[in-house]
């Protein structure tokens, strides 16, 4: 009879080392200003840990600005929009809405200096009576700049240090 207590357990081969490959998102630039990740790594996945978010914001910053992005395969550039270069990752879908948002950011930004442009070019009626308190009293007068103009006992003054009621 034999012990099979005693007997030593099978050992297991070692895993066979994964060949490392250049991290992706080396492969891609902004097709415009040659702007890259500057990734210089290798992994034996696709993306060297927190690299995939690198790629993300290469292509949004392009893709906001209505530029093109260069991915390069197999020694091939290939130029195309940013949401199409990052078509094949889980991320394409962030990309898309991101540059949605910055456009639509960038659209209201403008309509608010175009705005802004206007109402400095009709000029602020200085005539507009308006309420405001100095200390614990309110007074009405008129706002010229940053300043509010106000009349006590037939005296006009004028502070910086006010608040509109």
């Amino acid at each position: 009879m034999t012990n099979t207590a005693n007997t030593p357990a099978e050992t297991k081969a070692a895993p066979k080392a994964k060949a490392e490959n250049p991290c992706q998102c080396a492969r891609f630039s902004n097709a415009e200003t040659g702007e890259a990740t500057g990734c210089t790594k290798t992994t034996t996945r696709e993306f060297s840990p927190g690299h995939d978010a690198k790629l993300k914001s290469l292509a949004l910053r392009a893709g906001a600005a209505g530029q093109q992005v260069t991915r390069m395969d197999d020694g091939i550039a290939v130029t195309t929009d940013a949401v199409k270069a990052v078509e094949g990752y889980g991320f394409a879908h962030m990309v898309a809405s991101g540059i949605e948002r910055a456009q639509a950011k960038a659209r209201a930004k403008a309509e608010r200096a175009a705005a802004r442009a206007a109402a400095k070019e009709k000029g602020t009626d200085s005539s507009d009576t308006v309420r405001a308190k100095v200390g614990r009293v309110t007074y009405e007068g008129r706002l010229e700049s940053s300043e509010f103009v106000y009349t006590v006992n037939g005296a006009e003054r004028r502070t910086t240090k006010h608040q509109l009621v």
